[in-house]
């Protein structure tokens, strides 16, 4: 089970475009919970096609319709198991690094458009925690927005674990004025 889940674990690794004496502090994905969601229904619709071929069987037979019903069937499953591919892609491109300087925002918006965007920790104006529900205060995840100085938008870490920990980390290490 602990390697299962490996992909989850956060990496203290160097990345791409990292500066000298740059430091990673986190590396940010969404909560699991919502892969792990969406795996569930994946996995309930990608049996949804064997459960009606047993319960139908003797009629498909019958009326000699068994071939078209699994190419069908075939053709629901390659559906399904794209969209899960594509679910489980978007959730592991999608990352938050926060390092000693700065914040990096990875979106992956489809499996060929990726947007970055980068603030620096001496623009950080305010920082605030959004954990809202039931669930988000179980499972202990919710929303962080970093506002900056100027025009920006406010940078948004969505859905992830500890908000309030990972708005610790990056106000202690703001440059102190």
């Amino acid at each position: 089970m602990k390697t299962l889940f490996s992909v989850f674990k956060e990496s203290h690794n160097s990345f791409e475009g990292q500066e000298k004496d740059e430091v990673v502090l986190l590396l940010l994905r969404r909560h699991p919970f919502f892969i792990i969601l969406q795996s569930i229904f994946y996995i309930i619709i990608l049996l949804a096609p064997i459960i009606i071929g047993l319960v139908l069987a003797s009629f498909l037979l019958s009326r000699g319709l068994m071939e078209l019903y699994i190419v069908l069937a075939s053709i629901w499953e390659l559906i399904i198991w794209q969209l899960w591919f594509y679910a489980l892609t978007m959730y592991l491109l999608d990352v938050w690094i926060v390092t000693n300087q700065r914040i990096i925002d990875s979106t992956q918006r489809g499996f060929f458009n990726r947007s970055v965007s980068e603030l620096h920790n001496s623009r950080i104006q305010d920082i605030s925690v959004k954990v809202s529900g039931l669930f988000q205060s179980l499972l202990k995840f919710g929303d962080l927005e970093v506002q900056t100085a100027g025009t920006e938008n406010k940078f948004r870490f969505l859905q992830i674990p500890n908000p309030v920990e990972v708005k610790n980390v990056i106000m202690a290490n703001l440059p102190q004025l």
